[in-house]
C-alpha cells in the first residue's frame, strides 16, 4: 500500500522549449496542496537539453531512458517509480491548465478512481486529419464501452496507482496509453469522472503518428476486453463474422457464385479463428507473466 499523496509524472521527449515553465508551474501548484507530493520527470531519450534543464530542479526526480521508447512507456516507468497512492500526469508542452490540478484533487477526494480533464475546445484547434481520427476513436469507443467518454485521450488526469498497475500489461506504450487506460478503467467498472478544461496550443512539434497509434490502441483494447470480459469480446467477434463473412457469402450464393461464396466463407472463418486464437494465446501469456511477477514478489519477501 502506497502512502497517501500525489506522484505527478511529466513525460518529456525533446521539450527543452517548455520544460522549465512546465516544472515551475507544476511545483508551484503542488506546493499549495495540503498533501505530500513528488514530481517525476521521465526523460524519454531526449536529444536536446531536456535532461539538463530538468536537472536544475532539486525537487524533481528525473528518470532517464537511454533511447526513446514512447509516451506510454515513459508513463509506465513513472508509475513504477512513484511512491504515492495517487498518480497525476501532464504533458511537458504547456498545453494543459496545470493550475486546475486542485479541481482534480477535489474530485479524487470524493472517491473516484480516476479524474480526467476533458478538453472542451479541441474541435476549434484540430486540423482535419486529427478531427478524422478523433471521430474514429469515438466510433470505436461506442462499440466497447457503454458509458459516455468525453475525452478518452486527455493527457491531464489523476488516478489511483493500484488501478493503473492492474491494467498496466494492457496499456499502450505509445500516445494511446491514455485512451487504453480510460477504456479499460471504465470497462473494469472503476469510478471515472470527467471535468471540463481549456486546452492550449502546444509548444514545439507534436510527435504523434495518428494511424500507427490508432492501430495499436485497437490491439490493446481488444486484449483488455478479452482479459476482463471475454464474453463481450467473443460476442463482438461473432457479430463481426456475421456481418463481414456470413452475409456477403450468402449474397454471393444467391447470385449463383457458389465457388466464390465457398472460398469467401472458408477464408473468412479461418481468419476469424486465427484472430481469436492469437488473442487467447496473448491473454495466456499475460496471465502467466502476472503469476510469475506475484511469485517473484512473494519470494523476495
Amino acid at each position: 500500500m502506497n502512502d497517501r499523496g500525489i506522484s505527478y509524472i511529466v513525460p518529456a521527449y525533446n521539450e527543452e522549449s517548455s520544460i522549465i515553465t512546465t516544472l515551475q508551474r507544476l511545483a508551484g501548484i503542488l506546493s499549495e496542496l495540503e498533501m505530500p507530493c513528488e514530481i517525476i520527470l521521465v526523460n524519454d531519450g531526449s536529444r536536446d537539453r531536456t535532461k539538463e534543464l530538468a536537472g536544475q530542479f532539486s525537487q524533481v526526480k528525473v528518470v532517464n531512458h537511454p533511447i526513446n521508447i514512447g509516451y506510454g512507456n515513459a508513463l509506465k516507468s513513472g508509475i513504477k517509480s512513484a511512491k504515492y497512492e495517487w498518480i497525476g500526469i501532464v504533458d511537458a508542452d504547456g498545453s494543459y491548465p496545470i493550475e486546475d490540478i486542485p479541481r482534480l484533487v477535489k474530485e479524487m477526494q470524493d472517491g473516484f478512481d480516476m479524474v480526467i480533464g476533458s478538453r472542451i475546445n479541441t474541435g476549434q484547434m484540430d486540423k482535419p486529419v486529427k478531427k478524422l481520427f478523433r471521430w474514429i476513436y469515438r466510433m470505436m469507443l461506442k462499440l466497447v464501452v457503454k458509458d459516455t467518454i468525453e475525452d478518452a485521450n486527455s493527457g491531464f488526469r489523476l488516478f489511483k496507482r493500484d488501478m493503473a498497475l492492474t491494467l498496466l500489461p494492457f496499456l499502450c506504450g505509445t500516445f494511446s496509453f491514455t485512451t487504453s487506460l480510460t477504456i479499460l478503467a471504465m470497462g473494469n467498472s472503476n469510478f471515472v469522472k470527467h471535468i471540463p478544461i481549456q486546452y492550449h496550443p502546444r509548444e514545439g512539434q507534436s510527435k504523434v503518428n495518428h494511424f500507427r497509434d490508432t492501430i495499436r490502441t485497437i490491439q490493446y483494447i481488444v486484449q483488455g476486453i478479452t482479459f476482463f470480459n471475454p464474453i463481450k469480446f467473443f460476442m463482438m467477434l461473432a457479430l463481426g463474422m456475421i456481418v463481414f463473412v456470413c452475409i456477403p457469402a450468402m449474397f454471393l450464393a444467391l447470385f449463383r457464385m457458389h465457388t466464390l461464396s465457398l472460398y469467401y466463407i472458408i477464408f473468412g472463418t479461418t481468419v476469424t479463428l486465427l484472430i481469436a486464437l492469437g488473442i487467447l494465446c496473448d491473454i495466456v501469456r499475460i496471465s502467466l507473466m502476472k503469476v510469475a511477477e506475484k511469485a517473484s514478489t512473494s519470494d523476495s519477501l
